[in-house]
C-alpha cells in the first residue's frame, strides 16, 4: 500500500541530496503550505517515505515542477519540525523593543572599532515563543562596520565581551569621513509583539529565517554548536538623536533611520548554553 507525504520549505537552490548544505536548508526552512505559497519555495512529495517529485513557487504563482537530478530521486522522508513565521507587530505595551539607547540596565563592550557600537532593542525571554533564551537579550552591534561576525559572549546579560575582538577592530567603515568612537545615534524606542503569520515582516521577524544570500548557520566559538536563529532585523525605526553629520544628503540618510548597510538585514543567532551571541549582515 502506498503511503503519500508532502512536505514545504522555503528555498529552491540546494541539492536534495541529504548533504550537509541540504540538511540545513531542510532543518531550518521547512515551515506549511500557505507560507510557501505566500512566499517562495518548494513542496517536496514523497512516495514510500522516498522522494518523487519537488514543486517550486513563487510567491504562490506559476508552480512550475522541478526537474530531479538522479542524486535527489528516492532522497528519504527526513525527520522534521516545521518552522513558523514570527512577524512583529508593534504595541506600546509589546514584551519586546525596538531602537533606544544604552542605559544602567545595558552597556555596550569595550572596544576600539573605528566606528561605535548602536543599541538595537531587546527580546524578552518571559515570550512563550523564546522561553529558550536564558534572559532578556539586549542587541547590540557596530552596523557601521564592515564586518563578517560579531561575536559577543552575554555571561554577564548587562555587558557583554567582544569575542573576536582583535579580528573586528581591523575592519573599516564606508563612512569613514563621518564615524569615530565618539559619535552615537540614539533610536525612536518602539513597543512590539511577536505573532505568528504565514508572510515575513520588513521590520523584525523570527522563526523562519528569510535569507538574502543563502543559508548561513554559525557555529559558536565556544561549543562548536550550530547556533539558535534569534531574529532578523529587517528596517528598523527612525533616528532621535545623534551628532553624526553626513557628508552630503545622500550620506546623511544612512544615518536617518536604522539601517543595515542600506539595503541589508541583520542576522542574531544565539547559542544559550554558552550565552553567545553571533551578529552578521546579508544584502544585496
Amino acid at each position: 500500500m502506498k503511503s503519500e507525504k508532502i512536505i514545504y520549505v522555503t528555498e529552491t537552490i540546494f541539492n536534495i541530496d541529504g548533504g550537509d548544505y541540504c540538511n540545513l536548508n531542510l532543518e531550518y526552512q521547512i515551515t506549511d503550505k500557505e507560507t510557501v505559497e505566500n512566499n517562495w519555495g518548494m513542496a517536496l512529495l514523497f512516495e514510500n517515505e522516498k522522494l518523487i517529485e519537488a514543486i517550486e513557487y513563487q510567491y504562490g504563482f506559476y508552480p512550475k515542477k522541478r526537474e530531479l537530478k538522479s542524486s535527489e530521486i528516492g532522497f528519504k522522508l527526513p525527520d522534521y519540525k516545521p518552522n513558523k513565521i514570527i512577524r512583529y507587530e508593534e504595541n506600546d505595551n509589546g514584551m519586546h523593543q525596538l531602537g533606544g539607547y544604552f542605559s544602567e540596565e545595558f552597556s555596550q563592550p569595550e572596544h576600539n572599532c573605528v566606528a561605535p557600537f548602536q543599541y538595537l532593542g531587546f527580546i524578552d525571554n518571559k515570550d512563550k515563543f523564546f522561553e529558550w533564551l536564558p534572559f532578556k537579550v539586549h542587541l547590540t552591534c557596530p552596523i557601521f562596520l564592515d564586518f563578517e561576525y560579531v561575536f559577543l559572549d552575554y555571561s554577564n546579560p548587562q555587558k557583554p565581551i567582544f569575542i573576536n575582538r582583535d579580528e573586528v577592530e581591523k575592519y573599516g567603515t564606508a563612512y569613514d569621513e563621518e564615524l569615530n568612537q565618539n559619535s552615537y545615534i540614539k533610536y525612536v524606542s518602539k513597543r512590539f509583539n511577536f505573532v505568528e503569520d504565514t508572510k515575513f515582516s520588513l521590520i523584525i521577524q523570527s522563526g523562519l529565517p528569510r535569507w538574502i544570500q543563502g543559508i548561513q548557520i554559525p557555529k559558536c566559538p565556544k561549543t562548536g554548536n550550530r547556533m539558535k536563529y534569534l531574529c532578523q532585523m529587517c528596517r528598523g525605526t527612525e533616528t532621535e538623536e545623534t551628532n553624526i553629520v553626513g557628508r552630503n544628503d545622500r550620506f546623511q540618510g544612512y544615518f536617518k533611520k536604522m539601517n543595515f548597510w542600506g539595503d541589508g538585514d541583520l542576522f542574531v543567532f544565539f547559542e544559550p548554553s554558552s550565552r553567545i551571541a553571533c551578529y552578521f549582515i546579508q544584502n544585496t
